[in-house]
């Protein structure tokens, strides 16, 4: 069994993992190491994920972790996904960085809906962001913003790197896992559809593809790519499990599940990898009709590659055009829009596949 290490997200106390660490160390026999990153670097407005993703380096070398390739396991919680994306891409390469199966809990990999809401509703409504001594500063949150610019250029260095593909067996064996389900009490504030209270199930998702669209002057599509995200990576919904539930906090977990899947996720080797991925898919739901939904960041530049901050999305279909549709389309489709706050070039819509489903003819 490789050593195996927690690295806490943003939201966390240090005692936030003790109940997952005690029932790994029972299920694998394994002690995991902790990384509290809050422990190794302030959180002031300056501070950035590649200044944390430093300090997570340094915290590596004091804790004497193996550095050999695949030599480790790792969990992950929330922001923790960012910061371990962001330490193996710039520290390692795909040969060399010793990750070995990488289990994400409720990751914000594509942000949160909290981010851009400030740190004041962050605090009342999630116990621990707004906390003295452990604040999320003004960069990390604009990292976390929906549609963020960081969040699209890390998707290029990990998921859409055809030259150095980091997932899948051989690679790294990523696991996702989220809830469907949110907060309750004060903090139902933050709950939205489709999300586990903090973040959406579909920007936890590792498995994306990129569109790239080029018009003409009349606005007509003369070119027309897609692209997948590279490698195969894991990735279930857990029924009944928040934001804090799935990591074991708040009296969770909340689904009989959610151990053993913790479990297989560190420990499938190579050869079962795609089984697992498949088993995982029917081992856990599909998030049901309220939840489906998907995350679409939109980045729009001119013939000279200058960023276009002022437009809008269009969406019709080219036959039986009777205006009901596309009305539809607005009004329950897209259920939200949001421009990213620095750079309006960047926009995240959220999309209501369950609607599009019952619009389609």
């Amino acid at each position: 069994m490789n050593p195996l290490v927690i690295i806490h997200g943003w939201s966390d106390e240090p005692g936030s993992f003790v109940a997952l660490g005690e029932r790994i160390t029972t299920d694998l026999g394994v002690a995991p190491t902790e990384i509290r990153l809050g422990e190794w670097i302030s959180m002031n407005d300056e501070v950035t994920l590649l200044d944390v993703a430093a300090a997570l380096d340094i915290a590596w070398s004091h804790y004497g972790l193996p550095t050999k390739p695949r030599s480790d396991d790792l969990i992950v919680h929330s922001t923790g996904a960012l910061v371990v994306r962001e330490w193996m891409t710039r520290y390692h390469s795909p040969q060399s960085v010793p990750i070995h199966r990488l289990l994400m809990l409720a990751p914000a990999n594509f942000g949160s809906p909290l981010a851009h809401k400030g740190r004041s509703f962050i605090g009342r409504a999630i116990k621990g962001w707004g906390e003295p001594g452990f604040q999320t500063g003004a960069q990390i949150l604009k990292a976390l913003e929906l549609g963020s610019p960081y969040t699209y250029e890390l998707a290029h260095r990990d998921l859409f790197n055809i030259k150095k593909p980091w997932y899948g067996a051989g690679r790294i064996l990523c696991t996702v896992l989220v809830g469907d389900v949110g907060y309750k009490g004060i903090t139902s504030i933050a709950n939205e559809d489709g999300s586990d209270g903090t973040v959406r199930i579909s920007t936890a998702n590792l498995n994306a593809a990129k569109i790239i669209l080029q018009l003409n002057e009349k606005h007509e599509p003369v070119r027309f790519d897609i692209q997948t995200s590279q490698g195969n990576i894991a990735f279930g919904i857990v029924a009944g499990e928040n934001h804090s539930t799935i990591a074991f906090k708040d009296r969770g977990p909340k689904n009989s599940l959610t151990p053993d899947l913790i479990v297989r996720a560190l420990t499938v080797d190579d050869e079962g990898w795609d089984g697992w991925i498949t088993s995982l898919a029917k081992k856990t739901q599909d998030g049901g009709e309220s939840n489906r939904f998907q995350n679409t960041v939109v980045r729009l530049q001119d013939q000279l590659g200058h960023r276009v901050s002022d437009y809008f999305v269009e969406l019709y279909r080219t036959v039986d055009d009777d205006g009901t549709f596309e009305q539809r389309l607005y009004q329950k489709f897209i259920d939200s829009v949001h421009p990213y706050e620095d750079d309006q070039s960047y926009r995240a819509l959220y999309l209501n596949i369950g609607i599009l489903d019952k619009l389609r003819p």
